[in-house]
């Protein structure tokens, strides 16, 4: 299998896992039309006890034989074209594991910082078919995969989503934009209101207290004073909007409205008109009743992922668990479209030879993705199926 693995690399298995995708919408399993998004974190196969710093000297003291490996790997660290997104924290930019490289430290929680990887998915809300999916190393924020993983989910399905549905940080200002320009309907918590939620149980004054005037291009806060435009930020792609210091900090409810020095200041996107409207759907009670139906479907999704080792990388490097996302995704679809068929068998009266050949069939399929993926965690596929090796899959 390691000679497979070098010898396709990752686009033959990618190629498996859309084909199996193609066949669960020909099948009728794919509406298409509403995604659900989450990502979850998998363990490298790394010890921390192989993160050294990233100084060269003491990597040549730390590195003999692979030395050569992780200077190149820090060449790429340099590479705008890297085909997914830097690892930009404190951690990973001055550390690096000798064992794997790709992987990189992450923290959940309260728990202890760990070499990760992070497993992003798309899944469709009929029958719970896995539409697209990506790995990234661990640090990576998931909401900047939304794009890519609605483009995938189009292409692997060939139909267009009309809603996305993520959790609170898919909430983004680029994540609304994007989805409004594709025109799809973005039913994700807004992050900025969970932080200005945050603010209003300190006491301080939210945004939507300030009341903007379209003619005078201005923000008046509760104290009556006007916030007046100031100047661009070209990176928010936002105008900072605010009155002189002397006059905001000498108002008697500055307490309550900001702990600057310089005074209250509020940010307007070029775009605020779309951006608060797609904000205002994601407020409705349908948005609502989807982002609670997301949280159980995706932990279902990753729940049954873990019957096949998804919790902890088999191999190293990003491409090589790549490969190992898309077996394991494929899988999962392979059980649900092989459920469909058996319901659709008993409908349409299969005759038993038939059957029997049909049986026997998905028999050795099992048998040659059972040795391909190497019997994911310590039960065998056939054992979490319900299936014996000397015992055809039965309709």
């Amino acid at each position: 299998m390691s000679k497979a693995r070098n010898r396709w690399g990752v686009e033959a298995f990618q190629r498996f896992f859309e084909r199996i995708v193609r066949q669960c919408a020909e099948a009728g399993l794919v509406d298409g039309s509403k995604l659900f998004m989450d990502s979850s974190l998998v363990d490298a196969d790394a010890s921390n006890n192989s993160v050294v710093n990233v100084n060269k000297e003491t990597l040549k003291i730390h590195l003999v034989r692979s030395y050569n490996e992780l200077e190149c790997r820090l060449e790429e660290k340099d590479n705008p074209e890297e085909d997914h997104e830097p690892k930009s924290g404190v951690a990973n930019r001055n550390h690096i594991s000798t064992t794997d490289p790709d992987a990189s430290v992450t923290s959940q929680g309260a728990g202890k910082p760990k070499l990760q990887y992070k497993t992003h998915r798309s899944v469709d809300a009929k029958a719970e078919i896995i539409t697209a999916t990506e790995v990234t190393p661990g640090e990576v924020n998931e909401a900047h995969l939304l794009s890519t993983l609605l483009a995938m989910h189009q292409d692997n399905t060939q139909t267009t989503a009309d809603t996305a549905v993520a959790d609170t940080k898919y909430g983004t200002v680029e994540n609304y934009l994007a989805c409004c320009d594709l025109g799809v309907n973005a039913h994700i918590p807004d992050l900025k209101r969970s932080r200005q939620e945050r603010e209003s149980r300190r006491g301080i004054f939210a945004e939507e207290v300030f009341q903007y005037d379209p003619e005078t291009d201005s923000y008046l806060c509760p104290a009556g004073n006007h916030l007046k435009k100031r100047n661009y930020n070209p990176k928010r792609d936002a105008y900072e909007y605010k009155c002189s210091a002397k006059v905001c900090l000498a108002c008697h409810l500055v307490n309550q409205c900001t702990a600057s020095k310089s005074g209250r200041s509020l940010k307007r996107h070029r775009r605020q008109e779309e951006l608060d409207k797609m904000r205002n759907a994601a407020q409705s009670p349908a948005s609502r009743k989807d982002i609670h139906t997301r949280q159980h479907l995706m932990e279902r999704s990753f729940a049954r992922a873990t019957r096949y080792g998804f919790k902890r990388a088999r191999w190293r490097r990003l491409w090589r668990v790549r490969i190992q996302e898309y077996l394991t995704s494929a899988i999962q679809n392979i059980m649900t479209l092989l459920s469909y068929g058996k319901e659709r068998g008993i409908a349409k009266g299969f005759t038993l030879p038939f059957a029997q050949k049909l049986s026997l069939g998905l028999h050795f399929l099992f048998v040659n993705i059972h040795n391909a993926i190497y019997s994911f965690g310590k039960k065998s596929l056939f054992a979490m199926c319900g299936y014996g090796r000397s015992t055809p899959v039965r309709f």
